[in-house]
């Protein structure tokens, strides 16, 4: 998970970028740097998710690291949902909320998810 993450999180201006390429190719997709809520809902319930069967601080530390970006950028607050494409550098380039892809189930999943998965973390005490 670390390699694929160092490669798509952009250090400039935080977030993960919708397309690279491994070799550090300029990626052929024209919308290749651009910020997607679908990539964020991902790595927010991969990075729990291993986390929860781990235990190690470190992705704990990346959940986070995705979590501020995403809850900092992605939601509207003031009509609520999140906005799906952002720019480069975390600014709305489309303000509707929906469309072929991206749907009211997918943000909501991914909320449900992580509040599994934090939820069974509260239960159940680290193994010293």
């Amino acid at each position: 998970m670390e390699l694929p993450f160092r490669k798509g999180w952009d250090a400039q201006h935080g977030g993960l970028f919708y397309f690279t390429d491994v070799d550090g190719h300029c990626p052929t997709q024209l919308e290749w740097s651009m910020k997607l809520w679908w990539p964020h809902c991902e790595a927010l319930i991969a990075f729990l998710m291993a986390y929860a069967q781990h235990r190690e601080p470190a992705l704990l530390d990346r959940f986070t690291q995705v979590y501020d970006y995403t809850f900092s950028h992605f939601p509207d607050a003031e009509h609520g949902e999140w906005f799906g494409y952002l720019s480069q550098q975390g600014s709305v380039v489309l303000d509707f909320k929906g469309g072929p892809f991206k749907g009211f189930f997918h943000v909501p999943r991914c909320l449900y998810m992580c509040e599994r998965l934090l939820d069974g973390l509260i239960e159940q005490p680290c193994d010293p």
